[in-house]
């Protein structure tokens, strides 16, 4: 299954759930974001396409394209070799127009797109962006919410998953449980969209 993560609004999250992803569930990671720091972190996981660069090379299976806050034509291609389009979207009104503008340009390419209102807090701002999102599209989009979480933020610190940090057992591995199982509860459902 090969996923692309994209929202041209920076600091949504994106890196952080690519790196969740690769480093609790066995993927390869394409970074196409000239400030990411993805393929810094994981050199021997994620490899690094330049801006200038015109064309991705077809990657193998189990790939995430970590899509930095820009758009070309990298952009289509990545998607072309994808299953599922991840926005994610932190639910404040600084950050609905651009990731209005990043759902408009994907949803014409007709793959599954799944919204994730990262750093939520509120049910009722992701209800509202939820609103504007589908208003926008016209058709209904799925949410899988990731609340607000300082053990993700240390997991990425650490350069480790959070899954690998829950079994270092006592408080700290307790104290990482929850996120652990949000991040395994989102793999979950990203399978769901995977192609038969």
């Amino acid at each position: 299954m090969n996923i692309t993560i994209v929202n041209f609004k920076g600091g949504v999250g994106k890196s952080m759930i690519a790196h969740q992803l690769i480093t609790g569930f066995g993927f390869r990671g394409c970074e196409i974001d000239p400030y990411g720091s993805l393929s810094d972190r994981l050199p021997d996981l994620v490899s690094r396409i330049e801006i200038q660069e015109k064309y991705l090379s077809e990657p193998g299976e189990e790939t995430i394209f970590d899509f930095g806050g820009f758009d070309d034509i990298k952009l289509d291609q990545a998607i072309s070799y994808s299953d599922l389009i991840i926005i994610p979207f932190i639910p404040t009104l600084e950050t609905i127009q651009g990731t209005v503008d990043t759902l408009v340009r994907v949803a014409q390419m007709n793959k599954p797109i799944l919204m994730v209102p990262n750093m939520s807090q509120k049910e009722n701002d992701i209800n509202d962006a939820k609103f504007v999102y589908e208003e926008t599209l016209g058709f209904e989009v799925e949410l899988f919410p990731i609340p607000m979480s300082v053990a993700l933020q240390t997991a990425i610190n650490e350069n480790k998953s959070i899954i690998e940090l829950t079994q270092q057992g006592g408080i700290k591995g307790y104290a990482y449980k929850k996120s652990a199982n949000i991040i395994r509860d989102l793999h979950a459902k990203i399978r769901e969209y995977q192609s038969n």
